[in-house]
């Protein structure tokens, strides 16, 4: 699931480029968050599979990363 994340999170990056932004700072600034949002799921998964050993808080704590890592911007986009 949380691979099926990552690759949803890569279209959504890509499908959701902000066009005309002059701003050097502005666009590290955008490609910073374009790559943590891609990475961000992995590294949820991997921080709880390794910091959580009990069974039931790290199930609790996989599904609450599925409601906050959701793409959203893929499903319903970024307003221009």
């Amino acid at each position: 699931m949380y691979f099926g994340y990552v690759v949803a999170w890569l279209f959504a990056v890509q499908s959701n480029q902000l066009i005309g932004n002059d701003d050097r700072f502005a666009q590290a600034m955008s490609q910073f968050g374009e790559f943590f949002s891609i990475v961000s799921p992995a590294l949820w998964f991997f921080t709880t599979m390794s910091l959580v050993r009990a069974p039931m808080p790290r199930v609790s704590v996989l599904a609450l990363g599925l409601v906050f890592l959701f793409p959203f911007p893929l499903f319903f986009g970024v307003p221009a």
